[in-house]
């Protein structure tokens, strides 16, 4: 019997191996490489526990391949917090590409030093921050200059900054300042989410159960409403969130559109709270790369939104809308507005960048940026052309265009 291939056997591996040896001589000298600027970030397929992200639309998918996520599966922080829990909220939730969001959060603040490659990745495509540089602080809101809005446009601005033992020295400290701030703007009361009739928790207009994917897939929502808790002045102008989305979170609303006098009276109210929290031996975690530390790291740095609710009846149907913002770089958002104010040309315009810059750099932009948005708006009521009057382009427009 014979046992040796047959000369037909050896023609066929000839073919194949010249076949292969041809394809990897015109990938290596005919093929570019991958270009992330023209192509977009390249996404892995899924394999053994690495997630399929080929569809998503965050800033997690953009960055975690599936080398990355093996040598960091094994890793804990000292709470034991891991990689798949940090990934999960980005995992679950795919995104849109005209809202970018994280896709991730940091359980502690060693979260930042044990998953740093993937971090640092997230961070400097969303703010610009290399992992060398460093974030400087300014609260100083005698600085800002044109703070005032036209309040026909303006309607209103705010910006936000083991949970059970939180919780109780949260309650601490309002008590603490309840003699100091029993009569003025500051005078109020701290509550649990618990002890609110409302569903809606009155005017504030904040779910007494957690709606958000964002927040019940990052198990941010655990035991809720267990230990948490809101402080709020007589008039609902200040407002200080306790184990919602970070441990703290301070929210201050005015609808004049003074930004800068909500501004000033946001950082007189966190300098009080911090001043009787070092009392008990504790204070807001800074660290002179990161700035505040929070959980999602697009409100890393100044910990700060700064939010314009505005009417641009014309510019919030103009295509130009969303380069003339990321130019500003700003960018406007729709979440609790209704449909009619939707139609109306209502939105809420914020600052993007919050790591690299101080807090007054952050609202002097906010403030500088939303003039010049109403600035155009009366243009195009008055019919009159924008274009010469358009910001000098940092970002070429066709790179912001997309199809729905």
């Amino acid at each position: 019997m014979d046992l040796l291939p047959s000369r037909s056997f050896f023609g066929f591996v000839a073919i194949g191996c010249g076949a292969y040896v041809a394809r990897e001589l015109c990938v290596i000298y005919f093929v570019k490489p991958w270009d992330k600027e023209e192509n977009g970030y390249e996404r892995s397929p899924p394999r053994g526990n690495f997630p399929d992200l080929r569809l998503h639309n965050n800033l997690m998918a953009n960055h975690l391949t599936p080398e990355l996520y093996e040598s960091l599966r094994q890793l804990t922080t000292d709470s034991g917090f891991t990689i798949d829990q940090a990934i999960q909220v980005g995992v679950d939730n795919l995104g849109v590409p005209w809202q970018r969001t994280s896709g991730i959060i940091a359980g502690d603040r060693e979260s930042y030093e044990v998953f740093a490659p993937l971090f640092d990745g997230i961070i400097e495509e969303y703010h610009g921050h290399k992992k060398k540089d460093f974030h400087s602080r300014d609260m100083d809101s005698r600085k800002i200059v044109d703070g005032q809005l036209n309040s026909e446009y303006a309607l209103s601005q705010g910006p936000p900054g083991a949970r059970r033992n939180l919780e109780g020295l949260i309650r601490m400290v309002f008590v603490r300042l309840g003699g100091e701030w029993s009569q003025g703007e500051f005078e109020g009361e701290y509550k649990p989410i618990a002890e609110f009739p409302d569903p809606k928790l009155g005017s504030l207009n904040v779910s007494s159960h957690p709606t958000s994917p964002l927040i019940t897939c990052s198990g941010r929502a655990r035991d809720w409403p267990e230990s948490r808790g809101i402080f709020r002045n007589k008039d609902n102008t200040f407002v200080v969130f306790v184990n919602e989305d970070d441990h703290v979170q301070f929210r201050c609303f005015d609808k004049g559109g003074n930004l800068q006098n909500v501004f000033d009276k946001l950082v007189r109210g966190m300098a009080a709270f911090e001043r009787e929290l070092k009392k008990s031996g504790e204070e807001f975690i800074w660290d002179d790369h990161l700035g505040y530390i929070v959980s999602d790291p697009i409100y890393l740095g100044t910990a700060l939104e700064v939010r314009v609710r505005v009417k641009l009846h014309h510019l919030s149907t103009d295509p130009r809308l969303r380069w003339i913002l990321t130019s500003y770089k700003l960018e406007k958002r729709r979440t609790g507005i209704s449909e009619g104010e939707l139609l109306s040309g209502v939105m809420f315009i914020h600052s993007t960048q919050t790591l690299g810059v101080s807090e007054v750099h952050s609202v002097q932009r906010l403030c500088d940026g939303v003039n010049r948005l109403i600035e155009l708006e009366r243009m195009l009521e008055q019919g009159e052309d924008i274009d010469d009057a358009l910001p000098t382009p940092q970002v070429p427009r066709g790179q912001l265009e997309f199809n729905l």
